[in-house]
């Protein structure tokens, strides 16, 4: 075995002992929490255990900047007021220009 599948190996082992430990902490909480609490702490327990770690990552993928809609992008960190897209650059821009990226 290289030296690189082995830390590969220990890296994956890693997030797969991190993965079981938030799982078994959310089921703790869920236990603890009765009625509607209880119920979407079980939901979001089932639905991150579809999304279980593996070699390739996991399976989240970020929507790409061009699909988003001008209501789901995010107000300016500096002063608050709604960004849009400034072109293909990936970067967003507010009234005052101030820019960041998505």
């Amino acid at each position: 075995m290289s030296r690189a599948n082995a830390m590969r190996g220990t890296y994956e082992d890693g997030r797969e002992d991190q993965f079981r430990a938030m799982m078994k902490e959310l089921q703790a909480m869920e236990s603890k929490y009765k009625g509607v609490r209880g119920e979407l702490l079980a939901k979001v327990r089932e639905e991150l255990s579809k999304l279980k770690p593996s070699g390739a990552g996991l399976s989240v993928v970020a929507a790409p900047a061009a699909m988003m809609t001008p209501a789901s992008l995010p107000s300016c960190r500096v002063c608050g007021r709604d960004m849009k897209l400034s072109g293909t650059d990936g970067q967003i821009i507010c009234q005052n220009g101030h820019t960041r990226l998505i």
